[in-house]
């Protein structure tokens, strides 16, 4: 069941710093994400989308050594540093990386990084920084950050979310409402979710694999492709657990 972002957005000919881009960003939204602490990357084509679709990818939360660290720009930094030739490897980049093969289809030379990530938004759920890279959230710290990611729904309005990981999607709000399962390539079904915005726009749910250890960015590229080929309109399916659509917002 069920490191903050710098929006990296450049008109053509627009020669516009980084942090200036930041301060004009957070201004434009400040009265629609109030409760969001760690901004959301949003790339310069998440509107064109992928496969025609606003996509937003879901991790749960950001791991920070020193509190100092969970500044605005953390996410920027994470997604930016993905496709920089020049940035030394790191482990943590691997989950990025099998992530993206996994929305692909194939491995990506870093011009293709750098465009397939600017075809995304990346939203961080947990509005706290952890202090341990292994550490879970608290319950506490998942439903604080419930209003933080309606304000991301609201202002973004995604068509589709990816969520990492099964601890993220069981612990997400538990509103809105069930959606037909999508078939993996073992026969195994996978449920699917959605949440409405106030002008009932709907935003469709994939739970995936955390991107990281023993994940098959083959076995879940044929997943998400199903997932973000099928028809948008589908009927609601309830189960005995979550037997009604509730109101989120």
């Amino acid at each position: 069941m069920l490191k903050d972002v710098i929006v990296n957005h450049y008109e053509p000919g627009l020669q516009t710093k980084p942090s200036l881009i930041f301060s004009i960003f957070n201004k434009k939204n400040e009265n629609h994400m109030k409760n969001v602490h760690f901004l959301p990357w949003v790339g310069s084509k998440y509107n064109i989308g992928w496969q025609g679709k606003r996509l937003m990818i879901l991790g749960e939360s950001h791991y920070c050594a020193s509190l100092k660290d969970a500044v605005p720009s953390i996410t920027h930094d994470i997604i930016t540093d993905l496709f920089d030739a020049d940035s030394e490897h790191e482990a943590y980049k691997n989950t990025y990386t099998k992530f993206m093969r996994s929305l692909t289809g194939h491995p990506l030379s870093n011009e293709e990084k750098r465009e397939a990530w600017n075809r995304v938004l990346f939203y961080n759920f947990v509005q706290e920084p952890l202090t341990g890279p292994h550490k879970a959230p608290t319950a506490e710290q998942f439903r604080k950050s419930d209003t933080a990611f309606f304000e991301v729904l609201e202002t973004f309005r995604p068509d589709c979310i990816i969520a990492w990981g099964k601890r993220l999607y069981d612990n997400l709000p538990r509103c809105g409402y069930q959606l037909d399962d999508v078939m993996a390539p073992d026969g195994k079904v996978i449920e699917t979710w959605a949440y409405e915005t106030r002008d009932g726009h709907a935003v469709q749910v994939l739970p995936i694999m955390h991107p990281s250890a023993a994940f098959s960015p083959d076995y879940w590229h044929e997943v998400i492709e199903s997932f973000l080929s099928r028809q948008r309109n589908l009927k609601r399916t309830f189960t005995t657990y979550l037997h009604t659509s509730i109101r989120c917002l």
